[in-house]
């Protein structure tokens, strides 16, 4: 049963923007990059080298998530076929 009611607890994105639901996944990597942005300004002493270590420190994290995905995305499939 759907509500007829605004839910936006319920699903957030395509509650509030209803043309979003299909690339809302983008959005990880502008909050990365303000993680890793604020994180290494906290942790870093020489301004000069920050723009490197801000873009690794997000490259390492998205490709840290991108494995994580795959890892698990193998998993469930290949649990599915064998239960």
């Amino acid at each position: 049963m759907m509500p007829l009611a605004f839910t936006p607890f319920i699903d957030p994105i395509s509650a509030l923007f209803p043309e979003m639901h299909a690339y809302w996944l983008w959005l990880v990597v502008p909050l990365v990059i303000a993680i890793s942005l604020i994180y290494r300004t906290t942790r870093h002493s020489d301004l000069k080298s920050l723009p490197r270590a801000v873009t690794l420190m997000s490259c390492q994290i998205l490709l840290v998530m991108i494995a994580a995905a795959v890892l698990l995305t193998l998993l469930y499939t290949g649990l599915s076929r064998w239960l």
